[in-house]
C-alpha cells in the first residue's frame, strides 16, 4: 500500500537538486579514471623515490641527508596517497587531520631537501672523494625538486596573471556615466 504524496507537498527545488546531483555524479564518473591514473603514477613516483633513497643510503657521503630526503618524501607521499584514497571511500574528520599532518611534513622536508640538494650542486660522481654522491641518487632528488619548483612557479605566475586580469576587467567594467543622463546613439551616421 503505497501512499502518494501530493505534488503540492513537495518543495519546488527537488527537481533542481536532482538534476544537480545527476550532473555531479556524471562529472565524478567521467573524472574517476583520470584520478585513478594520476594516483597510480604518483604512487609509482613515490615508491621509486623510496627505493632509490634506501638503495643510496651509504652512497652519498657529500650529503648523507639526500637519500634520507628521498626516503622520507617517498614514504610520506605514499602514505598521503593511501590516506587520500581512504578519505575518498569514507569521509571522516580524523582522516583529514592525518592528511594535513602528512602534507605539512612533506612541505618541511621539501624545504630541507631543497637546502641539502642545491647546497651540494655538482657533486663528484666518482667514488672515493669526500664530495662524492651517487649520480642516480643525486640526480633523482635534483630533478624532482626542479620539476616541483618549476611547477609551483608556473602555477603562481598563472594565478597572479588571473588575479591581475580579473581586477583589470572588474575595473574596466564599471563606467562613470551618470545613469540619469539621456542616452545618445552609438552611431550618429544612422540618423
Amino acid at each position: 500500500m503505497s501512499q502518494e504524496v501530493p505534488s503540492a507537498a513537495l518543495p519546488q527545488d527537488v527537481p533542481a537538486r536532482h538534476e544537480e546531483e545527476n550532473w555531479v555524479q556524471k562529472v565524478k564518473t567521467k573524472c574517476l579514471p583520470g584520478i585513478r591514473i594520476t594516483l597510480l603514477l604518483s604512487l609509482i613516483l613515490y615508491l621509486s623515490m623510496f627505493g632509490v633513497g634506501i638503495w643510496g643510503m651509504k652512497k652519498c657521503p657529500a650529503e648523507a641527508n639526500i637519500p634520507f630526503f628521498l626516503i622520507v618524501i617517498g614514504g610520506v607521499g605514499m602514505l598521503s596517497k593511501f590516506v587520500s584514497s581512504i578519505e575518498a571511500v569514507r569521509s571522516r574528520e580524523p582522516v583529514k587531520h592525518v592528511e594535513s599532518s602528512l602534507y605539512t611534513i612533506e612541505l618541511v622536508f621539501m624545504l630541507l631537501g631543497s637546502f641539502w640538494v642545491f647546497k651540494e650542486y655538482k657533486p663528484n660522481y666518482n667514488p672515493g672523494g669526500s664530495d662524492y654522491c651517487n649520480k642516480t641518487v643525486y640526480m633523482f632528488a635534483f630533478v624532482y625538486l626542479v620539476v616541483i619548483c618549476a611547477t609551483l612557479c608556473v602555477l603562481m605566475t598563472s594565478y597572479c596573471c588571473f588575479i591581475g586580469c580579473f581586477f583589470f576587467v572588474a575595473r574596466t567594467g564599471t563606467t562613470d556615466v551618470d545613469p540619469e543622463a539621456p542616452s545618445r546613439p552609438l552611431h550618429t551616421e544612422d540618423q
